[in-house]
């Protein structure tokens, strides 16, 4: 049975921060972030107060320029932290967040390393306690089967907590020749977070994993205006990796999962849980009360989800001051 919390009712437009790690255009990439945003800024229900822009995906100065670049924004985009060593460190991300709140609450929507927020909680300790809810793309549970590919060979990572090494192909979550070290992401600044009382909504990988576009969907969306066709450009390399060697039946688009759960609720089957980030650094959600900070998490989305993710995707921007527009 889906649910719907009284976050994202209908007729009722949500007011959101997205942090995002975009880096659609890069090699090796993966793109979901542009569909996440691209999501978002043609979603009525949602009014964008500010974008922050993190390392993860690609260095901080690719990731800022990608998302200015890629959906022609409106709003200023704020670089954050470069690094986890930026944990507590005061960013052009955490003055845009501080000034959004003193105006107003918001929802913090994070779409990759959590080091931004974590920042600004421990910064701005009074001001967090505005924010409404904070929905991360993050999380995995102790049965989750993340293997794909022949034989199983790949596997997934939850990368907005701790990217992990494949050593076997010697590539990391985003298929990038290996040159950086095990576990660079941020899973202190994810206990931190987990020590507040901001409600948590988690979008784990392994549900997030299964919403998919494919080649057709991909087509559909390159026709509707330029931010549309600037994606499905960019999407080709990304597409063929998880079509051709991954063997699925499209592209995981993982982090639109927290856009739906923050306009459209209702879509999404959000259940009650514990998470915890256990000694590997992994972000860990339990159904049991065992141990863990309390949370909820999307553990499982409607079949219109799709439907209602393309139409959205192929519609005309929101009409919003305060939101991304197609150059």
């Amino acid at each position: 049975m889906f649910r719907s919390p009284d976050h994202g009712a209908r007729g009722r437009t949500r007011r959101v921060w997205i942090d995002s790690d975009l880096a659609v255009g890069s090699p090796w990439r993966e793109v979901d972030d542009g569909y996440a945003l691209l999501l978002a800024a043609r979603s009525p229900g949602l009014r964008i107060a500010g974008i922050s822009s993190s390392y993860g995906n690609a260095s901080l100065p690719i990731t800022a320029a990608r998302t200015r670049e890629s959906l022609g924004l409106a709003l200023a985009v704020s670089p954050g932290a470069r690094s986890a060593a930026d944990l507590g460190l005061a960013t052009e991300a955490t003055r845009g967040l501080k000034a959004a709140l003193r105006q107003n609450k918001l929802t913090y929507i994070a779409l990759g390393p959590l080091t931004n927020l974590a920042t600004f909680i421990q910064l701005h300790p009074g001001l967090a306690t505005r924010i409404d809810q904070i929905i991360m793309v993050a999380g995995e549970s102790t049965s989750a089967d993340l293997a794909f590919g022949p034989a199983k060979i790949f596997r997934m990572h939850d990368a907005n907590v701790r990217k992990a090494v494949n050593a076997v192909i010697g590539l990391d979550t985003e298929f990038e020749p290996r040159r950086r070290q095990h576990g660079v992401e941020d899973p202190n600044a994810v206990r931190a977070i987990l020590r507040t009382r901001i409600p948590i909504l988690l979008a784990p990988i392994e549900t997030s994993a299964r919403l998919l576009v494919d080649r057709a969907d991909l087509r559909a969306i390159a026709q509707r205006g330029p931010a549309g066709n600037y994606l499905a450009e960019r999407s080709r390399f990304w597409f063929w990796f998880w079509t051709t060697i991954a063997r699925k039946k499209g592209g995981p688009i993982f982090d639109a999962l927290a856009i739906v759960a923050a306009v459209r609720p209702g879509l999404i089957m959000i259940e009650d849980g514990y998470a915890a980030v256990d000694a590997d650094g992994k972000l860990i959600v339990r159904r049991e009360a065992a141990s863990g900070r309390a949370v909820q998490f999307c553990s499982n989305f409607a079949p219109a989800t799709k439907t209602f993710v393309l139409k959205r995707l192929t519609a005309p921007r929101a009409k919003s001051a305060h939101a991304p527009r197609d150059r």
